[in-house]
């Protein structure tokens, strides 16, 4: 994991700890951060968190079907946690939305 960390940390990924996701909105992530709410203004969220599937926050979002939401990685499939498969699924849907 490490080198994954340092790679992102080399292309200036910010990587926050002690999160609690609150909720995606038109106005971007709602999150909690040590208990201090904050929002990021973005127009794509990808998550990587934890080591056992929760689908509450996806469960949640799928209410609105005016969105498409994934689940990738350990949130997809817990019992088989790989860094290196959920690393490529996110890339790999990652150039999925880009292009999309």
């Amino acid at each position: 994991g490490w080198i994954h960390r340092t790679s992102l940390k080399n292309r200036k990924v910010e990587m926050i700890g002690g999160v609690e996701y609150k909720r995606v909105s038109d106005e971007g992530l709602h999150l909690s951060v040590k208990g201090k709410d904050m929002l990021l203004n973005v127009d794509h969220v990808v998550v990587c968190a934890g080591q056992e599937s929760n689908r509450d926050l996806w469960n949640t979002l799928n209410e609105d079907d005016s969105r498409k939401y994934f689940l990738i990685g350990g949130s997809e499939t817990a019992a088989e946690v790989d860094a290196m498969r959920a690393i490529d699924q996110g890339t790999r849907l990652g150039l999925k939305i880009e292009t999309a």
